[in-house]
């Protein structure tokens, strides 16, 4: 057995990593548990963060490859829409960058990290958990799951998983485009209901992905095809990646003196699938209930309300719209393009409410002024 700890936290992906850190910086004691060898490995993310995640919280500027000045949105038939806010307002990390440094930030700051370390149970009491993998136990007050989509931990606590998931895939190919501009794809043959990416990854490298509502790698190789001219005979199929994305929340995110955050409890964008930022902005609510727990003997059940009430109408808005999405064709899609190029007063009046994390705002008016033109209840 090792020494007993105030907080342990299993998993060392970046929300599991800056959780640690945040929580040893108030004065904690805690360990930080990864079932890898390695962090940074095998990640599959487009690495897209908003310019607000890095003035909000203390994340490793190093990491960042790409400055992003703009989002071009093509339509099936070509046309494109570009917004350029005219400044950088989101950027692109690399991921093993990333994560490295989050976690090199929490042994810093004096966690306990123990990797290769794969959690196999957890037992619980009134006021301690103990954490069992394969050779070692550790003991603490209260445990922080952040494994990502893996809900195997879950199902033996019984706190659940997602009732739905998306399905992302990915490949990073050596061709450059602008390393300042995003593309986003839309079309029914490649993304029915949704969208693909081309994101600059450094210099001369590319991520092309699509997320969907189905599976099938197929799906991508029609993008390749049919945006970029890339025969998908030529394609190495094992180079697309692929990821399971959750799909709204968990049902509870605390079960006694255990709780979730990040995409361990579906905190993840049901607009765009990203789930970084809304994981940090849950860890930071997370830590504030696990201080006064450890401290003052206070509820974690505080956290659920508290991170529900900040983003439950951005969870539902991103439902609505791809429920409305997926019913659109090409031909719905390609007059969404010709009605914005043609009502600039209208852009006017969308513009300010555009927000690259937050999006209610800007799907609310957008569902409003749509609604007669595509005949959408």
């Amino acid at each position: 057995m090792s020494k007993k700890y105030d907080v342990i936290v299993v998993g060392a992906g970046p929300v599991g990593s800056y959780t640690a850190y945040q929580l040893a910086d108030k004065g904690l004691n805690v360990c930080l548990l990864e079932q890898k060898k390695e962090i940074g490995e095998d990640v599959i993310c487009a690495g897209v963060l908003g310019k607000e995640a890095f003035k909000r919280y203390d994340l490793p500027v190093k990491s960042i490859i790409s400055r992003i000045g703009s989002v071009t949105f093509v339509s099936p038939q070509g046309q494109r829409l570009k917004y350029e806010p005219g400044d950088i307002f989101t950027y692109v990390v690399d991921r093993k960058m990333f994560d490295k440094g989050l976690l090199k930030q929490a042994r810093r700051c004096g966690v306990d990290v123990f990797m290769k370390q794969k959690v196999t149970s957890i037992r619980r009491s009134r006021n301690s958990c103990t954490v069992a993998c394969s050779r070692r136990k550790y003991p603490g007050k209260i445990v922080v799951l952040a494994t990502g989509v893996d809900y195997k931990l879950h199902s033996k606590i019984k706190m659940g998983k997602p009732s739905k998931f998306l399905y992302g895939y990915q490949i990073e190919m050596p061709i450059s485009f602008s390393q300042s501009n995003i593309d986003i794809h839309l079309g029914y043959d490649f993304a029915p209901g949704s969208f693909g990416w081309v994101v600059p990854a450094g210099k001369n490298a590319s991520k092309i992905g699509v997320i969907l509502q189905r599976k099938g790698k197929a799906w991508l190789e029609k993008m390749l095809e049919q945006k970029l001219n890339f025969s998908a005979a030529k394609l190495d199929e094992d180079a697309i990646e692929s990821k399971l994305i959750a799909f709204g929340p968990i049902k509870r995110s605390v079960k006694g003196n255990i709780l979730a955050v990040g995409e361990a409890a579906g905190q993840v964008k049901t607009t765009t699938g990203g789930g970084i930022f809304y994981g940090l902005l849950c860890s930071e609510i997370a830590v504030e209930k696990v201080v006064k727990t450890v401290k003052d003997g206070n509820s974690l059940e505080d956290y659920e309300l508290a991170w529900r009430s900040a983003l439950m109408s951005e969870f539902d808005i991103g439902k609505r719209l791809r429920q409305i999405a997926v019913r659109l064709n090409d031909r719905d899609i390609e007059n969404l393009f010709s009605f914005v190029k043609k009502n600039r007063f209208w852009v006017q009046l969308l513009v300010p409410r555009i927000d690259f994390d937050y999006h209610s705002n800007f799907i609310f008016y957008c569902l409003e002024s749509f609604q007669s033109f595509l005949d959408v209840t």
